[in-house]
Order: structure tokens, then sequence, then C-alpha cells
């Protein structure tokens, strides 16, 4: 195998299909990158069996053919190379890659005869979405911090995903949180579907994304997504997900429209206190045109802001984890949101004033004890 490349698109297209990969494994060849260059094209995949990545380069190919090389060691190598351009000449048989650039040469020891594993084809039915640039980005903002980070209950590691109704609605909780979103699809309201997508596969999505135009399907057992940055294959996660729905509250007790920034601020401040605490907890009193937030730890301090909220309603006295708030209000797109209060012992909802589609739910601690 020979071919020319760019170093900034190879560089590139290295460090996202890297991203999948892990660098320890049962498996040897799985710490690679696969390099399969024909017809002017290179395809440049990495896989942990779970998700696989797979992006395409322009190249000049003067010999096609495939070979496997140490990830992180190529990727880091072609990142630092000083020219434009550079020249690859690899053998199946034994695993080596001779790079060349300038007058100078880098040699890798990859794995000899060896390719990744295949990985399965998805199964139907097959559904499949148009998705326009940006919106995976915004998605995985939106959802992802919200996502299980413990192996407790797996199925809380990945994103809900509804289709049908004219809608695909997604969501993401880790049981003490939620995070719902929507956007249209009018040409799915028949033929519903339900399933999970692994949180992992929706971050790197919406790598491909950022500034290319997509196309999501949706199998029984798998997920693609394509652009023309590449694509991207996943399992779906085993199991059913939560009934989510009956955690999002119907009434309010008050409601208020605050500025974001303010909110944050005044949050960001009293977590410097409330991080010393055992509790780890702010205090959020609601009076009609006021919001207070305060925090206290024995050795250290406390804080004590009030924020202006054109509310109504009771008045209430809340304690939240900190984190949980500011990540919420950070996903937010708008300088204001819409904060609904559902009780002193019930589920704060937080929403866009301009976005209506977005609305993130958090449980007070007292709820939790």
């Amino acid at each position: 195998m020979q071919f020319e490349a760019s170093q900034d698109q190879l560089a590139k297209a290295l460090a996202l299909v890297s991203r999948v990969i892990q660098p320890q494994n049962n498996l040897a060849v799985l710490s690679g990158v696969q390099l399969d260059a024909r017809d002017n094209v290179l395809s440049i995949t990495g896989t942990d069996l779970f998700t696989m990545l797979v992006s395409h380069i322009p190249v000049h190919v003067d010999e096609p053919g495939t070979i496997v090389v140490p990830a992180a060691l190529t990727a880091e190598l072609i990142h630092k190379l000083p020219t434009a351009t550079l020249t690859v000449q690899a053998n199946y048989d034994s695993g080596k890659a001779i790079v060349r650039y300038g007058k100078n040469q880098a040699t890798l020891h990859g794995f000899a005869q060896e390719r990744l594993p295949d990985f399965p084809d998805i199964e139907g039915p097959l559904r499949t979405i148009a998705i326009a640039a940006g919106t995976f980005p915004r998605l995985a903002r939106q959802l992802l911090f919200a996502c299980a980070k413990d192996e407790t209950r797996p199925i809380l590691r990945g994103v809900s995903l509804k289709l049908g109704s004219g809608r695909l609605v997604l969501a993401a909780t880790d049981g003490s949180r939620l995070s719902q979103t929507w956007i249209p699809v009018p040409e799915y309201l028949d033929d519903p579907l339900e399933c999970v997508l692994p949180a992992k596969a929706v971050a790197e999505a919406a790598r491909l994304n950022t500034a290319a135009d997509g196309e999501l399907t949706v199998g029984s057992n798998m997920m693609r997504f394509r652009s023309s940055e590449g694509e991207l294959v996943a399992r779906l996660l085993d199991g059913q997900y939560p009934d989510y729905q009956r955690v999002i509250p119907q009434e309010y007790v008050a409601q208020g429209r605050i500025n974001v920034n303010d909110f944050r601020g005044a949050l960001e401040r009293a977590n410097l206190i409330a991080a010393k605490d055992r509790a780890a907890s702010v205090r959020i009193r609601h009076t009609v045109g006021e919001l207070q937030i305060s925090a206290s730890a024995q050795e250290y301090g406390q804080t004590l802001e009030s924020v202006e909220c054109d509310s109504h309603g009771q008045d209430l006295d809340l304690l939240f984890n900190p984190i949980y708030l500011l990540e919420a209000l950070r996903s937010l797109e708008g300088d204001e949101a819409l904060l609904e209060f559902s009780g002193v012992q019930s589920p704060l909802r937080i929403r866009e004033v301009e976005h209506s589609q977005y609305s993130h739910v958090v449980l007070p601690l007292r709820q939790l004890v």
C-alpha cells in the first residue's frame, strides 16, 4: 500500500477516529487504527466493538491496500509532522508502515496480517432521519450531562429515543435529574420506535454534525450516523428505559423568569462555599420577585445573594445540588430561563424562554434523603 496525503487532513481524521479506541484491550488489534487506501480515498477506521467510527479523506493512491497501525502513536506522529504533505508506504504481511515527509522518514510497527473485526450489519426495520448541521452538537450539550456516570444502572448511561407523532424525542436521566428535548420529523407520523442510544455514540455523532448535514439511521440493534465528516455505527443499549414522563410536573405552585447569567453567577459563588461542606448543597428561597441563593460551610464561611426574578406563586425554601443547577443553566442557549416550582419536596423544571422544546427537571436534595 502506498498513498500521498495532506498532513492536516490525515491528522484531523486520525484524531477523530482515535476517540472511540480504548488503549487497553484484551484484543491487541483494537488499540490500532485501520487504514484502507483505494480509488484515491483513504478510509480510517477505529472500534471498541461497541462503536465503530470511519473517516474518509481524499488521497493520491499509488498502490491500494490495508494495514492496522497503533492508533495513539500514529495520530501523535502525523500531528507533529512539519510538512504539508506526506507519503505512507505499508506492507500488510510485515505490519510495517514507513511515513516519509520531506527528506525524512519514520517507521511504524503495526499489526502484521491483521484487520479490525467486522462490525455487525444494522438489522431492520430501518428509520432514517435527516439531521441539519449543528443539531446533534446542540442535543449533546442539552442531554449528555444528565446521563448516569456509574455502572449501577447501565441503561441510564444512554439517551432515550422515541420516534413518532411527527417528533424525535430524546431524554437523559441519572435518577436525580432529567433533560428532555425534541425536534420535528413530520415524515414520521406513524410507525413509532423506541430505543436507547449510547451516550458515547451521541457525543461522537455530534462531532460529525458540527458543520455538515447528517443522516441518522436506527434499526432494531444498531444506530448509524453519516455525514461528509465520516460515519459512526454503534450498538443500541439493551434494556427498558424508565418512564421518565411521570417525574415531569404537571402543576406548579410558583413560576418565575430569571436572567441566566445572574442566576448562574450567584450559584457559582455559592458553590465555592458549598463544595467545602459535606452536604455540598445550596439553599434557594423564592419570594415573589426574588430568589435568594445561599450556602454555608462551618469552617469556611457563607454566601447570601439575591437575584431579581419576575415571578408569582408561593414562597418556597429548597435545597439543591449546585452542580446539577449549574450544568442545567450552562446547557441553555438564551439569556433568560423559566423556573417552575412544583413544591418543596417536588421537582423544579427549568425551561428556555425562546426554545420551548428543551426542558430540564431536577429534584431537590430533600427528596433524595
